[in-house]
């Protein structure tokens, strides 16, 4: 493969699109000029190192994206959309598979990353407990209802043997919704639902609660006292944490490496002559 030459309308197009996608100003773009530049070489070295290692974006890739994106939106308002971003949708699309390509390189780079250990987990709870106390909290499952004449006629359902969760199962009847299993905690609900759940014995069904939001049938499942969630518990989030400063920096480090490594010259008199507009 030959060398890579981007044209000054190339960079021009990549300028305004990263500031674009940064939600840089007119005015930003022009104090941010240089910024803007290195990102742009960044994002061809990237692409560059995808080409060399055979990483590919596959059209079905691409168009499942498409349509996840696009779903979003009106055609009207992704037509005004690509318009705001100064790109018509063959330019996006080639953008999209751009992103796309980009983000696969740096999973695939990220892999070479150093697993969190055990011992780093450990080290970070004991240095963070704070981090890690919590609320009194309930567990708990609920049905609720537009009216009070709905909600009494499930509860009599509860009443005479049926099981509270088939009846948030069950294909609720118009105006009814079910919700399962949510942690909730103190300080978080309206007064008179929350007063209702940490006050029910845990597998007790409530009678019917009125809030704001309509009237319920609570159930707690589990509780809850304030405290510090445990290490075992917290080991999860802890490692997704530290897994994220560790493959920022191994990543920042990468990319380093990458430019060090990687021929290319700038044309810095084109550059100045666009930094001031001539």
């Amino acid at each position: 493969m030959g060398p890579r030459k981007i044209t000054v309308k190339e960079l021009k197009t990549d300028l305004r699109r990263a500031a674009f996608e940064a939600g840089v100003t007119v005015e930003g773009q022009e104090q941010l000029f240089e910024a803007l530049v290195h990102q742009v070489l960044d994002h061809y070295l990237i692409l560059e190192y995808g080409s060399q290692q055979g990483i590919k974006v596959t059209d079905d890739e691409l168009e499942t994206a498409f349509r996840e994106i696009k779903r979003d939106y009106s055609d009207q308002e992704f037509h005004e959309t690509l318009l705001q971003g100064d790109t018509d949708i063959s330019q996006w699309k080639i953008a999209l598979r751009e992103q796309l390509l980009i983000r696969k390189i740096a999973l695939k780079v990220s892999e070479k990353a150093e697993p969190v250990s055990f011992q780093e987990m450990s080290k970070y709870y004991e240095s963070h407990k704070e981090e890690f106390r919590h609320p009194a909290m309930v567990r708990f499952r609920q049905i609720v209802t537009k009216t009070k004449a709905e909600a009494e006629d499930m509860l009599k359902g509860v009443s005479k043997g049926e099981q509270m969760e088939h009846l948030t199962e069950k294909q609720a009847p118009p105006g009814v919704a079910g919700r399962e299993g949510v942690w909730i905690a103190k300080g978080d609900l309206d007064e008179s639902m929350e007063k209702a759940l940490f006050s029910l014995p845990v597998g007790k069904i409530s009678a019917v609660v009125e809030t704001p939001y309509g009237f319920h049938i609570l159930q707690v499942l589990e509780r809850k006292t304030e405290g510090i969630t445990g290490l075992p518990e917290a080991m999860k989030e802890i490692e997704g944490k530290l897994f994220y400063e560790k493959e920022s920096l191994f990543h920042a480090q990468w990319l380093k490496e990458l430019r060090e490594s990687t021929p290319f010259t700038i044309n810095h008199e084109i550059l100045k002559s666009m930094e001031s507009g001539k």
